[in-house]
């Protein structure tokens, strides 16, 4: 906050400063461009110093800026040679020209490295082209138009003169586009550097404008545009983050609306030139519509996208929605068999806590030998037998259950009677000694198995498990593929 403070009190006592000397004297020439060239070399070591603590891209966006704002006090140190130093009216162009030009490619590397790009390209350039043919008109209406007409310049005096408001365009294009899209910690120093660059083009303009009338002379207060300029850079190298997060994130909803801002501008410099009776030429004409047209198109690519991410929300919801069934069953299922487990098979059996209900418990008799005579893969393919058998004899309102090894476990659909379960019981005991085919060896295995039901409001859920659970055990200890029941 204290450097933000510092910056702020830096130009407005430059401008306050040329507002209080007299237009056009030698000592707010001298002045100005003073502060000029020490703000451009401030802002310059402070880039440098950034660049030096960042690396990859980022270190490329403050060294390219460095290198670009030097460039800038190099035409003002010119600028300042004629108008200081010799005390004669600048030639244009001159070669200080050229060292405020390079500091519009540096700019746009500068803010394209910095940034980057993060959409899709049709967007961004849809956007480019909005913004540049926006800032274009703005451009035409406030300088352009007269440095086409003028007939006292040479060629390349209108190509210069041309090139200022030409690279402000490009600036705050590629600016106004890549800002909404910066990463949370470096939204601080993207805001200054794209302020910065539109205080250098509102600057600019002030200068190409006044220069047109005949009226600008150094230490002019529109000079306070640079100064806050380069104020704002020094202050955006200083608020970097040391190094570049990797992490992309969403833009802020209000920034994106900034590709429209210029329009408004544009439109609204249209409208003034109207009212002031000038007249609407054809290039604005031309322009203005193509703009209109580019904020058509758009629209329509906007509508594409959210009709794509509505899609591709629809696609996320539904593969979520697939992996969470597939989390139960896998929860809820023995990964083995597709069986039940005991999960399932005790909370659908507490669900029923309240009702008369039937269990049956099955234990394997023989499973053991066959293990070890053959191994685990064919006692896991007797396990996968089994349960097909369980199924095929009984409803698909029933759920079968492995609880565990060898054991399993029924909860016969409600409505059951107790003939249904003898009868039951008899069938999986003739199934369970048919022979299984394992390996293209026949094995013969049997089942031990006891069932319980509540009939009584007094029985709970453990309780009726526990009595199936004992006649199981009891069966087994009878005989082999014995069935015992208890009421």
């Amino acid at each position: 906050m204290r450097l933000l403070m510092s910056g702020v009190g830096l130009v407005a006592v430059h401008f306050l400063v040329l507002r209080a000397l007299p237009s056009g004297s030698q000592t707010a020439t001298d002045f100005s461009v003073t502060v000029l060239i020490l703000a451009a070399l401030a802002a310059a070591a402070s880039a440098l110093v950034t660049a030096r603590r960042n690396t990859g891209r980022s270190r490329i966006a403050w060294a390219v800026l460095a290198v670009g704002v030097t460039g800038w006090a190099f035409g003002e140190s010119t600028w300042a040679y004629y108008v200081s130093v010799r005390q004669v009216t600048a030639p244009f162009p001159n070669v200080g020209d050229f060292g405020f030009l390079l500091m519009i490619p540096c700019t746009v590397v500068a803010l394209i490295a910095f940034l980057g790009v993060r959409r899709g390209l049709l967007r961004v350039v849809l956007d480019g082209l909005l913004i540049a043919g926006s800032l274009l008109v703005v451009s035409w209406v406030l300088v352009l138009e007269s440095v086409y007409q003028a007939g006292n310049l040479t060629p390349l005096a209108k190509a210069v003169s041309a090139a200022y408001p030409l690279g402000d365009v490009l600036i705050g294009a590629v600016a106004l586009i890549l800002l909404p899209h910066a990463e949370p910690s470096r939204r601080r120093s993207a805001a200054l550097i794209v302020g910065g660059a539109v205080a250098f083009s509102t600057a600019d303009l002030g200068f190409a404008y006044l220069n047109q009338h005949s009226s600008y002379t150094c230490g002019h207060p529109v000079d306070s545009g640079w100064v806050a300029g380069f104020v704002m850079f020094a202050l955006a190298a200083a608020y970097a983050p040391a190094q570049r997060p990797a992490a992309a994130t969403a833009p802020l909803p209000i920034l994106l609306w900034l590709p429209y801002l210029p329009m408004a501008v544009a439109v609204l410099a249209t409208v003034e030139r109207l009212a002031t009776g000038g007249r609407l030429d054809s290039f604005t004409a031309i322009v203005l519509g193509t703009v209109i047209l580019l904020v058509l198109a758009r629209q329509l690519v906007a509508l594409r996208d959210n009709s794509a991410l509505s899609r591709d929300l629809h696609r996320v919801v539904a593969e979520l929605r697939r992996s969470e069934e597939q989390l139960r069953h896998l929860a809820y299922h023995d990964p083995l068999t597709g069986a039940a487990n005991r999960a399932l098979f005790l909370e659908r059996t507490e669900a029923r806590a309240t009702g008369p209900f039937t269990v049956l418990y099955l234990d394997l008799d023989g499973f053991k030998p066959v293990n070890d005579r053959f191994g685990h893969a064919a006692g896991d393919t007797l396990l996968v037998e089994v349960v097909h058998r369980l199924r095929a004899e009984t409803r698909n309102t029933d759920l079968v259950a492995r609880l565990g090894g060898d054991e399993f476990a029924i909860l016969l659909a409600p409505g059951t009677t107790t003939d249904d379960a003898e009868h039951l019981q008899s069938r999986l005991s003739a199934r369970m000694i048919a022979p299984f085919l394992i390996d293209g060896h026949p094995v013969t295995i049997g089942a031990s198995i006891g069932t319980a039901s509540r009939d009584s409001d007094t029985d709970d859920t453990a309780t009726v498990l526990r009595r199936a659970d004992e006649a199981m055990y009891r069966a087994k200890a009878r005989t082999r593929a014995a069935v015992a029941v208890t009421r």
